[in-house]
């Protein structure tokens, strides 16, 4: 797709996040653009979604993240070259900035600490992260040339390779510098200074590693590819720039507002935010290590199997440089080795996908996004096919659990740091008590269990919409199919033709009676597509009905076990002895009540048969107080079942709502 095939795209985009004038600054990473916008509620989710080279779209860490896969960087340009937005990333979201006229204050306010934390990583290291990742593979093949004596150490070859391979990450905080001078919006040059100063020490050798102020210890030889203390200093000076503008005068501050930042910022950095910062950084490492060191196995296998859920939201930001930390701190990390993993196990999946695909678009999609998993990089696998299709997904969370924790058994540990793992990253593992054979196995046994249970067991590919819809709120498909329902049930008083028109027939002829489901409660029966609520309405949580209720008295609808019971008393999961699994959910949004009005009778665990009391509730305080009472009784395991048919009209307690149907 050639650059002016993207100008369309680029168009629709920007349209679909609110337009022009609704956008703050834009980057991208790997595979996401993230967009700072003024109102995220101004942004098309389901618009956007059903764009050409979309996979999906998230919000998270306080930016708007359009996710592309392997043509983020030509749609970016072509974003950039028709719009010029800020690529700062500097619209304050951060909750770090100064700036009193901040246009975002509200929104902001409302977004967590952790959230501004992944902002600020994400937003500092994503400009980047390709030079990082490059520099990784440069790395590797110089670890793997020393290895093998394919050079000599003395080599011009070989010492320009690790001079390439080793400069970006030694002079790190001068990368830094520039990406948080952007984001604390302060002077590019000013923070470069600072950072240069702080890695000048290591320059030159009349300067002692430890110099004494009194009894005041103070360490210049510690700032090499520091992280904590130089986005600390830079976040500092970013204040102390903006207070010297405010007070000097004009013709004065080309000279003297650098000249009194750089010291005033100089001394705090060297003397006091510095050392906290490096040992705030030290203590996550030997917080990191001596949780992992409990039992490397069962950490490998938990960060393994979890990783990739980070991944989804861009939130792995706030996780990765703790391996940054670690390698600074001890010259080796563990984190990377078990993202290694996670990254072959959702890389199998795809492929498992790709061989077992039915349809010609999905092996299409799972083909390309197979290549960019060898690659390291996995939301095109992620959001193309195996979230997309949900068993994909997990099985890929299964195949990094079993790849992390041998991976963590056999101790194997990176030497250094990297934001993409891949296969030619490998040589990274070479080193003092670590296997790259090992690591070989634990990413082969990652990629190959996933890959044979996608073969064998496939990955749900005829239930598209109503799983994806699960993980992501919701395909165009869906929403149309809401809106439709309701233009239906506004069209028309009838609410018994309305939803025997949004039902449609279901031949059971041939098909053999599983379950039978009783009303919970006296009411009037409604489509669960009429349903004010689009998790609901969607069937993303399964087939079922709503119930208009005419009392408040719930009882099980089946023989079977409490396995949710709700401290608010306003939900709860049955399993029937038939094994269907119930979710009963009264009212829409009550679980903001906080139990006021709801009484319950039973707890989890309890065994229950049908017509048991379950729950009173007052119906008519429930509604005084704003809020629908409509109950939704849904079979939230319809997957396993060729037909799930509901009933609609007037229902009594104990009368039959819901039948399920098997071959």
């Amino acid at each position: 797709m050639g650059k002016r095939d993207y100008t369309q795209l680029a168009d629709d985009i920007v349209a679909n996040v609110g337009g022009k004038e609704n956008v703050n600054s834009l980057i991208h990473c790997a595979t996401r653009l993230r967009f700072r916008l003024k109102d995220q509620g101004k942004a098309n989710k389901e618009a956007l979604e059903d764009l050409p080279k979309v996979l999906t779209a998230v919000s998270a860490g306080g930016q708007y993240q359009v996710v592309i896969g392997d043509e983020v960087v030509p749609v970016y340009e072509a974003i950039m070259d028709r719009y010029h937005f800020s690529a700062a990333d500097s619209d304050t979201s951060s909750g770090l900035n100064t700036n009193d006229n901040d246009p975002d204050a509200e929104t902001r306010g409302k977004e967590s600490w952790f959230e501004r934390f992944v902002a600020v990583i994400s937003g500092i290291f994503t400009p980047f992260i390709s030079v990082l990742a490059g520099a990784g593979v440069l790395k590797g093949l110089a670890i793997l040339i020393s290895t093998t004596q394919l050079l000599p150490l003395s080599s011009p070859i070989y010492i320009t390779l690790n001079a390439l391979a080793s400069g970006v990450f030694t002079l790190l905080p001068i990368f830094i510098a520039i990406t948080a001078a952007d984001k604390f919006n302060t002077n590019r040059f000013i923070a470069v200074a600072l950072a240069a100063a702080m890695i000048y020490p290591l320059t030159d050798a009349t300067i002692p590693k430890l110099a004494h102020l009194g009894s005041y210890a103070v360490n210049f030889k510690t700032y090499g590819g520091a992280v904590i203390p130089t986005i600390l200093a830079i976040w500092i000076e970013s204040y102390i720039e903006k207070w010297f503008k405010k007070r000097l005068p004009a013709v004065t501050q080309l000279v003297f507002v650098p000249f009194l930042t750089l010291i005033v910022a100089g001394l705090l950095t060297f003397f006091i935010i510095g050392p906290l910062g490096s040992a705030f950084g030290t203590g996550l490492a030997y917080g990191y290590k001596f949780l992992y060191g409990l039992s490397p196995l069962v950490a490998g296998a938990i960060l393994g199997g979890t990783f990739q859920i980070f991944v989804i939201f861009g939130l792995h930001w706030g996780i990765l440089p703790i391996s940054l930390i670690n390698i600074q701190t001890y010259g080796y990390d563990t984190l990377l080795a078990v993202m290694f993993c996670a990254v072959a196990g959702q890389f199998g999946a795809v492929t498992g996908a790709f061989f077992k695909a039915k349809k010609v678009k999905n092996k299409e999609i799972a083909g390309s996004a197979a290549i960019s998993g060898f690659f390291g990089i996995t939301e095109p696998a992620i959001y193309g096919i195996n979230l997309k299709y949900k068993k994909g997904f997990i099985f890929g969370l299964a195949g990094g659990a079993l790849g992390g924790a041998i991976i963590g058994a056999a101790g194997v540990k990176c030497f250094q740091y990297t934001p993409i793992m891949n296969i030619f990253e490998m040589p990274l593992f070479i080193g003092k008590n670590s296997s790259i054979v090992w690591a070989g196995v634990a990413g082969a046994v990652a990629w190959l269990s996933a890959f044979l249970l996608v073969v064998l067991l496939g990955f749900n590919e005829s239930n598209t919409e109503k799983i994806f819809a699960k993980v992501t709120s919701g395909k165009k498909s869906l929403t149309a199919k809401k809106t439709a329902a309701l233009e239906e049930k506004n069209q028309t008083k009838d609410s018994d033709a309305a939803a025997a028109a949004l039902e449609p027939a279901v031949d059971t002829a041939n098909l053999a009676l599983s379950d039978t489901i009783y009303s919970p409660l006296k009411g009037q029966a409604v489509s669960l597509k009429t349903v004010d609520d689009p998790v609901f309405s969607s069937e993303a949580m399964g087939k079922g009905v709503g119930v208009q209720p005419a009392t408040g008295s719930l009882v099980s609808p089946v023989d079977g076990e409490i396995t949710v019971a709700f401290p608010t008393g306003h939900a709860y999961g049955i399993k029937s002895d038939n094994g269907s699994e119930i979710l009963i959910h009264v009212g829409i949004n009550t679980v903001e009540l906080k139990g006021q009005y709801f009484d319950p009778k039973v707890q989890a665990g309890d065994k229950v048969q049908t017509g048991d009391l379950l729950m009173t509730f007052d119906v008519d305080k429930i509604k005084e107080a704003g809020y629908d009472t409509t109950t939704m009784v849904i079979v939230t395991n319809t997957n396993d079942y060729e037909a799930v048919v509901p009933e609609a009209g007037e229902t009594g307690s104990g009368e039959v709502l819901i039948k399920t149907y098997k071959k």
